[in-house]
């Protein structure tokens, strides 16, 4: 009996031992181990992630990361015409941002501009929305339109009424870039509310208006590649709209992070992920956002074709670097509506 119960005991323990192996093997297989890839959202790739896209940034030109030689005078000339963008669009930003924001807050704010409020019910009350019962109050029109909806309205008579009038097509480009950079970012686990990328999508090209409303455009026109664009911008006028869209932004009062995001939201069409990260890390995901959103908007509207970055910023972003995979059925559906609020005749 006694050596039986002995047999027990050490079959007992040799159990328990061969468990806790098991535990640590376990344990140690979903410790993350340097260059393998964290959890979080915010990864830079490894050199060995890189190499699949690195023929894509191997350009025979490139911008300059800063531009130093100053503004020529006629556009800026332009800039200092253009009237001060109002104050209520900057706080109406902040309020958007917090993520304890209430319809009623919202509709406080706006309704203290007669002005900005007699354009919002015309424009929601507009054959555009098919409404079934007019409109008659901004809290309404928020509860029917949401949040970004109404803001871009907002955008669109506030920089109009500084005195900046984009053509149809860049407003067109606007609208779509604003409304695809506040799906991605409200859809994604990046943190980013939807808010402040609608307010960097509505000005990202807005440095080409300022370019045209200074200086005869180019004889020949300019290309459709977002590349060659920025390219000859510079070899005409010394400097880029983008560039320009984020001087016409600090001088509105914009906050400087929305300000650094649309100077630099080319930068993914030249350089890495990682080169990217590492001279401006506290913007990168904004400006993923930004211009993989320009990037479809241009592809939406069948101006280019191609995804035109590198797979490591729609990999960041968690997407595939295709159209389809941001182009997708639900957001084209709005797409499809902003287009409709701007007919060609109009032009």
């Amino acid at each position: 009996m006694e050596i039986k119960e002995i047999a027990i005991l050490v079959t007992y323990v040799g159990l328990c031992i061969l468990t806790l192996l098991f535990i640590i093997k376990i344990t140690n297989r979903r410790t993350i181990r340097p260059g393998k890839k964290s959890p979080g959202y915010m990864h830079i790739s490894s050199d060995e992630d890189m190499a699949f896209s690195k023929d894509i940034y191997d350009l025979d030109w490139k911008p300059p990361r800063h531009i130093d030689e100053g503004i020529c005078p006629e556009i800026m000339k332009t800039l200092d015409a253009a009237k001060e963008i109002s104050p209520l669009l900057i706080e109406l930003s902040s309020t958007l941002n917090d993520p304890q924001i209430n319809p009623k807050d919202v509709s406080q704010l706006i309704v203290s501009d007669q002005g900005l409020t007699a354009f919002i019910l015309k424009r929601v009350n507009s054959p555009y929305y098919g409404l079934v019962q007019k409109v008659d109050n901004i809290f309404n029109a928020i509860i029917i339109l949401g949040y970004n909806e109404i803001y871009r309205i907002v955008m669109e008579e506030r920089i109009k009424k500084a005195g900046i009038m984009p053509p149809r097509d860049e407003w067109v480009h606007a609208n779509l870039t604003s409304s695809i950079a506040a799906y991605l970012a409200s859809t994604s686990s990046s943190g980013i509310s939807a808010g402040p990328m609608v307010t960097m999508g509505m000005l990202h090209n807005i440095g080409k208006t300022i370019i045209r409303e200074s200086i005869r455009e180019s004889p020949d026109g300019f290309p459709s590649d977002p590349r060659d664009i920025i390219r000859k911008e510079i070899e005409i006028y010394g400097i880029d709209h983008a560039t320009l869209g984020g001087e016409m932004a600090r001088r509105w009062g914009i906050p400087e992070k929305l300000c650094s995001t649309v100077e630099k939201y080319h930068w993914p069409m030249y350089w890495s992920l990682r080169d990217t990260a590492q001279e401006i890390p506290d913007i990168i995901r904004e400006i993923s956002f930004l211009c993989i959103s320009s990037i479809a908007a241009y592809n939406y509207t069948n101006r280019i074709k191609g995804t035109y970055i590198g797979p490591d910023y729609y990999a960041f972003i968690k997407k595939t670097a295709r159209m389809d995979s941001i182009l997708s059925p639900e957001i084209r559906r709005d797409l499809d509506r902003i287009k409709k609020r701007f007919p060609k005749e109009e032009q």
